[in-house]
């Protein structure tokens, strides 16, 4: 019987040793896979990026609205405005307009840096076809799980290629036009 025992004990052990083997192992490629251990990048200095000067665009004009997104969890109708969109080389501007099924309308005027997901507000709209500069300069990180969400529209289907800016303005506005998706068909290639 006290053989039996010791085995029982020794045949627990090796198993409680093996399972935190596996669980460090685990963690160990979850850091590694999540980016939380470190990268080869951190040798090296944070990238500058170059900031785009400030010039509002013109109020949109319906005509140059282009209709995007239309999922079937949204409750408003989205629009760019193409004679606003700029891109620089780490940011894309762009004045959306949001129109809700009630008929209200929202316009802002904002960015989206493609390599970190994050968009700001410059200014909104005002009735009187003027803008107001937002007050706040704070980057946000595009919410992609939200019912409403066209930051994250644009930024995966049609301006970003995973981290980088997809194309030039013209190739984006191509895509929002005939949407024609980066993510779902990989087009970045020019449209003229």
């Amino acid at each position: 019987m006290q053989k039996t025992f010791l085995d029982y004990l020794r045949k627990k052990a090796r198993l409680l040793a093996l399972a935190m083997l596996l669980a460090i192992g685990f963690h160990a490629s979850a850091e590694i896979i999540f980016g939380e251990y470190g990268s080869d990048d951190e040798d090296e200095p944070p990238k500058e990026v170059k900031v785009m000067p400030l010039v509002l665009p013109e109020f949109p004009r319906e005509e140059n609205l282009l209709p995007f997104g239309g999922g079937p969890t949204e409750t408003q109708d989205f629009f760019i405005d193409s004679t606003s969109l700029s891109v620089g080389e780490d940011e894309i501007r762009y004045t959306l307009v949001t129109k809700s099924r009630a008929g209200a309308i929202n316009v802002s005027y904002e960015g989206i840096h493609c390599d970190t997901m994050e968009y700001r507000r410059y200014a909104y709209g005002h009735k009187d076809s003027k803008w107001a500069m937002s007050k706040s300069e704070a980057w946000r990180k595009i919410n992609f799980h939200a019912a409403n969400r066209p930051r994250a529209l644009l930024a995966q289907e049609y301006f970003c290629d995973l981290t980088s800016i997809a194309g030039s303005k013209e190739d984006m506005i191509f895509r929002i036009r005939y949407n024609r998706s980066v993510e779902k068909r990989r087009y970045t290639g020019s449209s003229f």
